[in-house]
């Protein structure tokens, strides 16, 4: 996800760790102890604790994990300030006093921690310097088909900036604002693309070979047919994003949030995608030879056409 600055070009609060949208709560309810009446009560009180949820915060994607014993394990998505407002409303005296409901764990998952220190200081633009011309000049003639191979056009802000066919290998992007962009045919290879906004750009047909884009927010991103083998995809925030037949041969996607992603029909060879959630992914026709998803969150995944048999499942949870 991106990291952002203020106007004076310093960290925001939020710049420490990027935003978690996933939380797991585990819910302790005293269930009745024989077997007959526990299974019926269990399964109607469950029906009813989901539909009190979502009553409570309509913008949630909220998925039962397990049911075991007297506790039941939810899987919750939504925005930061909805989960934390949920958080309140679920540990509040009034709450626990009127459903009988007590919150044992509401654990964050940190699929998408950034530390400060990992990005070395996203370098200020000056005013008078070339790369301020540089960012003045795409912006204002577009940079389609252009040469920009080496630019540092770190912390740029280059929102809905044309960049079809661009030479951008080895840039230094780290931290860019390419929001809305169009780089379809662009070629990042080998690019540092660290704490980057992407989100809604187009990089269609793009090669991002060996590509950085570690903490990158990639939310509703059109990436058909592009080439990311070898790219580091870790951290990342793929919600939405369109990978058709992508070749993701041996990429890192460990740790990210990749829920209703579309990797029909992609490479996903040797690729890793350990802890990462996959819930409602579209997976069918892909290729998963000697791909990791150990530890992965796969409930509600398509994975049909899409062969698991080389695939690492260790821990992995199919929901």
């Amino acid at each position: 996800m991106l990291l952002k600055l203020n106007h004076d070009g310093e960290y925001t609060e939020d710049s420490k760790v990027l935003e978690a949208t996933i939380v797991e709560i585990i819910l302790k309810y005293n269930f009745l102890v024989d077997e007959l009446v526990h299974f019926k009560n269990k399964k109607s009180k469950v029906q009813q604790i989901i539909r009190d949820l979502k009553q409570l915060v309509k913008s949630i994607d909220l998925t039962i994990e397990n049911v075991e014993d007297d506790q039941i394990t939810i899987k919750v998505e939504g925005s930061k300030i909805t989960l934390e407002s949920l958080e309140k409303i679920l540990k509040s005296p009034d709450f626990i006093k009127s459903s009988g409901i007590i919150i044992k764990k509401f654990n964050w998952v940190t699929t998408n921690i950034l530390e400060i220190d990992e990005i070395d200081e996203i370098a200020q633009i000056d005013e008078n310097g070339p790369q301020f011309s540089l960012v003045e000049t795409i912006m204002r003639e577009g940079g389609n088909d252009q040469n920009l191979r080496e630019a540092n056009l770190s912390g740029a802000i280059l929102i809905n900036a044309n960049l079809i066919l661009a030479d951008l290998r080895n840039a230094d992007l780290m931290g860019i604002d390419l929001s809305g962009a169009n780089l379809m045919g662009a070629d990042l290879s080998g690019a540092d693309l660290l704490g980057a906004n992407l989100i809604g750009a187009n990089l269609m047909g793009a090669k991002l070979i060996e590509t950085n884009l570690k903490g990158a927010d990639l939310g509703e991103v059109k990436l058909q047919e592009a080439d990311l083998r070898w790219a580091d995809l870790s951290e990342v925030n793929l919600i939405g994003a369109n990978l058709m037949q992508a070749n993701l041969q041996g990429a890192i996607l460990s740790d990210s949030l990749l829920s209703h992603t579309n990797f029909s029909q992609a490479n996903l060879s040797e690729a890793i995608l350990n802890r990462s959630i996959l819930s409602k992914t579209n997976l069918s026709g892909s290729i998963l030879d000697k791909t990791d998803l150990s530890d992965a969150y796969l409930s509600g995944a398509d994975l049909s056409d899409a062969s698991l048999e080389t695939a690492k499942v260790s821990h992995t949870q199919f929901g």
